[in-house]
């Protein structure tokens, strides 16, 4: 069985496929990033009101995988806040420039939020949009003048720490959802 597993290890890395094998199986590994800076929305389905792991909304292999790969992401997807590279083109309407860190705190912070709205991720007040009389890019331009995308990936960082233990994926609101320390045991 391992010889088997080993052969078909080798056989997909040489494939350009990388996976993970065990003593019962062999599993898709984990990326290590995703590439948000060439976001594949299917006919800029993304572009309007609504979460981007919705298929009504947004229709993307991307955020498939995202949500496939479910707490695994988190982390990595805390690690590219800090990114500057900009998109191939934007993905939010009325948007100048989106760089690859923009797109990944949308996707975490809708990733967290319920369809009815409710945001399910604590202590994050301090980098959620709350700006009431600008647009959604000039809010997000000034959170991050502000305290920079390293504060951004720091406040998020810790969020995760504190609370992942207590995180699991609700796949009928298709979003993370955060349970309490007595509903979790």
């Amino acid at each position: 069985m391992t010889r088997v597993c080993i052969a078909l290890v080798v056989l997909i890395t040489v494939l350009g496929m990388s996976f993970c094998c065990t003593a019962v199986r062999c599993v898709p590994k984990i990326k290590t990033s995703y590439p948000l800076w060439a976001f594949d929305e299917q006919g800029h389905t993304c572009r309007s009101k609504g979460r981007l792991q919705d298929h009504e909304y947004c229709v993307s292999h991307l955020m498939d995988r995202i949500v496939a790969d479910g707490k695994d992401a988190i982390p990595i997807l805390i690690s590219q806040l800090s990114r500057t590279r900009p998109t191939k083109e934007p993905i939010y309407d009325y948007w100048n420039l989106i760089t690859e860190g923009d797109i990944t705190y949308f996707v975490l912070m809708d990733l967290f939020t319920g369809p009815n709205g409710t945001f399910q991720m604590p202590d994050l007040e301090s980098i959620r949009l709350t700006c009431k009389d600008i647009d959604s890019e000039s809010c997000w331009r000034a959170i991050l003048k502000k305290g920079g995308r390293k504060f951004v990936q720091d406040q998020w960082l810790t969020a995760w720490d504190k609370n992942k233990e207590l995180i699991s994926w609700d796949e009928s609101a298709r979003c993370f959802r955060l349970f309490s320390r007595t509903n979790a045991n």
